[in-house]
């Protein structure tokens, strides 16, 4: 059996850091949604207990080291407990489109979307609260991408609240040509005074799709508490982050822990002039993108 699932990037509307906790981990809370940009991920079953990975990408490892090699590990391990006898084996091509390290959580993604797609060829028809503990073991990340496309995630992540948010916006992603180790930023993050009161992650502050001027306004109430560490941790951040604000003629945010930018508008056409005017004034990659509907749509099953 063969089947294609695309695995999607994702954007923090919201990032609360809430504390450091005694594992090391942060308690957190965010608003999260994927957006349409895609990894594609093609697997196919195998007459063994073998898995191989293979990548468009030369630079990323295709061994233990990859998140979808650990997954594929762990619901082996797993499933072996109810079914010995059965192969339990797969082949994966990784088509890799999200860039690495760029706050996006372009691997996590990859996580979980081999979870669902080896539960449906392996037939283990294992419930999504199963994958979802399996899930955690893997990254704090990789939960909220079984449940999209939009979730607030709570604890370390593994606290998810899948809800349906409908903006029928444009998204900017604006990626910088440098990474940023998500552990590098939260060693730098130190308790600093709560944001303003306008926190998306409460649902009584979602605004409607039709609401006016809707872009700007989701904006103007989107925080990131990792944005300071990360422009301690990545001086050149500070800078960019106000020339592009200053392009945009609208607040810019960080994605995560970076080093992915993002801003939004309410019509097509001036999220593509500023993604245009981006590449030729500063010489940034960017891509134009919309929430999604779907986390992890099939395009293939033979």
């Amino acid at each position: 059996m063969r089947e294609t699932v695309r695995s999607p990037a994702k954007i923090n509307w919201t990032l609360r850091v809430v504390r450091r906790r005694e594992d090391g981990y942060h308690d957190i809370e965010s608003l999260v949604c994927a957006v349409t940009l895609y990894d594609e991920l093609t697997f196919s079953t195998r007459d063994d207990d073998r898995f191989i990975l293979t990548c468009s990408n030369p630079s990323l490892p295709c061994d233990d080291h990859n998140l979808i090699c650990k997954a594929a590990a762990l619901l082996a391990t797993e499933a072996r407990q109810e079914t010995p006898l059965r192969p339990l084996g797969a082949s994966c091509h990784l088509m890799k489109n999200i860039p690495v390290g760029g706050g996006l959580g372009g691997g996590s993604s990859n996580a979980a979307a081999t979870l669902l797609t080896l539960n449906r060829l392996w037939g283990l028809d294992l419930p999504l609260d199963h994958l979802a503990s399996l899930a955690a073991h893997l990254g704090s990340d990789v939960p909220l991408f079984l449940y999209g496309p939009a979730a607030v995630i709570r604890g370390r992540g593994e606290l998810v609240q899948p809800v349906r948010l409908g903006w029928p916006i444009w998204i900017v992603l604006i990626l910088p040509d440098f990474a940023i180790a998500t552990a590098s930023v939260y060693r730098a993050w130190r308790p600093a005074p709560e944001p303003p009161a306008r926190r998306l992650a409460a649902p009584e502050d979602w605004l409607a799709p039709d609401a006016p001027d809707l872009a700007v306004r989701l904006l103007e109430r989107a925080y990131n508490m990792l944005e300071p560490p990360a422009v301690e941790v990545c001086a050149p951040l500070r800078g960019l982050l106000e020339h592009l604000a200053s392009l945009a003629g609208r607040p810019v945010r960080l994605s995560g822990s970076g080093s992915t930018l993002f801003t939004a508008f309410d019509d097509r056409s001036e999220a593509e002039s500023l993604a245009r005017r981006a590449g030729e004034q500063l010489g940034l990659q960017t891509r134009v993108v919309q929430p999604v509907e779907q986390a992890m749509p099939v395009t293939n099953q033979v």
